[in-house]
């Protein structure tokens, strides 16, 4: 029995550990990072830069930012070649519904070469409740 106690507790531990080291980790420098709804505002105006929403077409069409291109994140081999299709040199602005999606867009993106990804804090929620414009 005591052997059988000591196992379990040495298996969950283990198992806590992997699942720790699994979590998905927002990268967090000044080439990617994610960024409040005013400094992502201020961000968006800086020449040259690329506006991607990772929602739904749906959610896309009930209001996004202006000059927004949309991609859907859960259109996951399409979404994966729509990222390794772009300019890696280019800067980019990504936003979802609340900041999960982007947020591991921008982890993906950090992954796979690009210099420049900044990433709306809260997504368009939060964009909304700063009372910042949104197109129809």
């Amino acid at each position: 029995m005591v052997i059988a106690s000591g196992m379990k507790k040495i298996v969950l531990f283990l198992l806590l550990g992997t699942l720790w080291s699994c979590d998905n980790k927002q990268i967090s420098n000044e080439n990617f990072n994610t960024i409040a709804p005013t400094a992502f505002a201020e961000k968006m105006t800086e020449e040259g830069m690329v506006l991607i929403d990772v929602r739904t077409e749906d959610e896309f069409e009930e209001g996004h930012l202006e000059g927004a291109i949309q991609h859907d994140y859960y259109e996951t081999e399409s979404f994966k070649a729509f990222l390794a299709g772009l300019d890696k040199s280019k800067t980019y602005m990504i936003y979802c519904r609340s900041g999960g999606r982007s947020g591991t867009t921008l982890d993906m993106m950090a992954q796979m070469g690009f210099s420049k990804v900044y990433n709306l804090d809260g997504g368009i929620t939060a964009w909304k409740a700063a009372q910042l414009p949104v197109a129809p």
